[in-house]
């Protein structure tokens, strides 16, 4: 019997729970392995439990926002890869530009996104 194939993690953090989770099920219909936390403390106390292939993380949250999580995973795992997203919010490109000047992903997504889009980036990173 030939193996399954492993599927990837991925770990979307978010305050808004209908983002969340509908991130969730998309990628989980998609083929992958997804789980939801709804802020970057959840985040980081998630990552140092398990590795994720991948990380979509909101960077509007409570608690700590998704660049100062984003520097607490990498203390935990230099090679996690992460992909910031937002709605609308001033200091947006300010924030993902810090992210990508530290490691993070060359890409992020604006709300509201398609699941393609979620899809699509997915299967390029993890």
């Amino acid at each position: 019997m030939p193996a399954q194939p492993v599927k990837k993690k991925i770990l979307i953090v978010d305050d808004e729970e209908s983002i969340g989770i509908g991130m969730t099920e998309i990628l989980k219909d998609a083929g992958f392995m997804a789980h939801y936390v709804t802020d970057g403390v959840k985040a980081v106390e998630e990552m140092s439990k398990i590795r994720y292939d991948l990380i979509f993380m909101d960077i509007v949250m409570p608690k700590m926002n998704g660049l100062e999580a984003f520097r607490k995973i990498k203390q935990i795992n230099k090679d996690a890869k992460v992909v910031l997203f937002t709605g609308f919010y001033k200091d947006a490109e300010k924030i993902i530009f810090e992210g990508i000047k530290e490691g993070m992903i060359e890409e992020f997504l604006r709300k509201p996104f398609f699941a393609e889009e979620i899809i699509n980036i997915a299967r390029k990173y993890a």
